[in-house]
């Protein structure tokens, strides 16, 4: 696996680079038609994806999913002791690799009923890869493998916030910097409105809805003119239905108040696994059962391409071994970790897939 992880991680496939998600991609086609695997190429408005399947059909008894796209930055693999470090082996390449060494582990591929999904746009919201496969490919399936949650093995996550993300624009009236009185600075009303914003959201508890400004524009290179315009890139995560519906009604009213505009907007929306489903149930048995202690069932605090799944109504089991500081400088991952958490995989996959 260690092998399978390094050459992956050598494509560097940035979301915004198709030309490496592509790279990365042909090496996985090649893998896996060698392995008997049936394979499909699609690209949606420029993003590449790929469907692999035993059969052939859009159907199969279990999925492994995986986006092979990573953001950028970060640093190339390394290995001291347990630790593997760099871009891309906790989010989430080290699945990808844990799916093809798995292939390669099955005796006759023919009595599995098993396919494989890998996207190249998670990182940029999904809804070119995971949403476009399942929407024009038709791909279904019983149980689906998405290894992009959770910060150590024995945790289940059962739950994930929605996502709510917004561009706005203050609209005001530009002035010379000393007679603001003259003006409607822009810029000054984007600060008193994302304050009182900010002021919606109950920082007291990890599980509450969450606030994040991603993104701050106003005025020119003149220092002494207050502008007549100003932006601002906001990330929202909401815990429910009930909370999102609050807080959009408070936005709406703050955007009256400050005369903001909605520029552009994306809603993703919260869901959670039904724990009580058969295959979900088996899964925690043989999970319980491989790692030796109770499964702590958690919620995720970001988004994932798990909830195109839960649209469809199919259930998304989402584990992953130790590691951390995604999307960071120093990423990691515990080989040792991981080796138990592929355990689980196959133990799972090779019961539940065979024919």
């Amino acid at each position: 696996m260690l092998e399978e992880l390094q050459k992956l991680m050598q494509f560097h496939s940035v979301s915004t680079d198709q030309g490496a998600v592509n790279n990365l991609l042909d090496y996985a086609e090649g893998r896996l038609a060698l392995k008997g695997f049936k394979v499909e190429r699609r690209t949606h408005n420029g993003v590449n994806s790929l469907y692999a399947s035993v059969t052939g059909e859009p159907h199969a008894t279990a999925m492994l999913q995986g986006h092979i796209d990573v953001v950028p930055g970060g640093n190339p693999f390394t290995q001291d002791g347990d630790i593997i470090r760099g871009r891309g082996c906790f989010d989430m390449l080290f699945g990808t690799a844990s799916f093809l060494t798995l292939i390669d582990t099955l005796d006759d591929i023919s009595r599995y009923d098993l396919s494989i999904l890998l996207t190249g746009d998670e990182e940029l919201g999904g809804e070119n890869g995971v949403k476009a496969m399942l929407d024009t490919g038709g791909y279904t399936c019983d149980i689906c493998i998405l290894p992009d949650a959770g910060d150590a093995l024995g945790l289940l996550s059962v739950a994930a916030k929605g996502i709510y993300d917004l561009k706005l624009k203050v609209n005001g009236v530009s002035h010379h910097g000393s007679r603001p009185w003259e003006g409607d600075g822009a810029g000054n009303k984007l600060v008193r409105f994302l304050s009182e914003l900010s002021e919606v959201f109950d920082t007291s508890d990890h599980d509450n809805s969450t606030f994040v400004v991603s993104q701050l524009q106003a005025g020119s290179t003149a220092l002494n003119q207050g502008p007549c315009e100003a932006y601002a890139g906001i990330d929202i995560r909401y815990k429910d239905g009930e909370d999102f519906a609050r807080i959009k009604q408070a936005l709406d009213t703050l955007r009256e108040t400050y005369d903001v505009d909605i520029v552009t907007e994306e809603v993703g929306r919260n869901f959670s696994l039904n724990t009580e489903s058969p295959l979900v149930k088996r899964f925690i048995e043989v999970y319980q059962s491989r790692i030796g202690k109770s499964v702590t069932l958690v919620k995720s605090h970001g988004s994932s391409d798990a909830r195109f799944f839960d649209d469809k109504d199919m259930p998304v089991i989402m584990f992953r071994p130790d590691g951390g500081n995604a999307h960071g400088d120093g990423e990691w991952l515990s080989y040792a970790s991981w080796q138990s958490f592929h355990q689980v995989l196959t133990d799972y996959v090779t019961e539940t897939a065979k024919r």
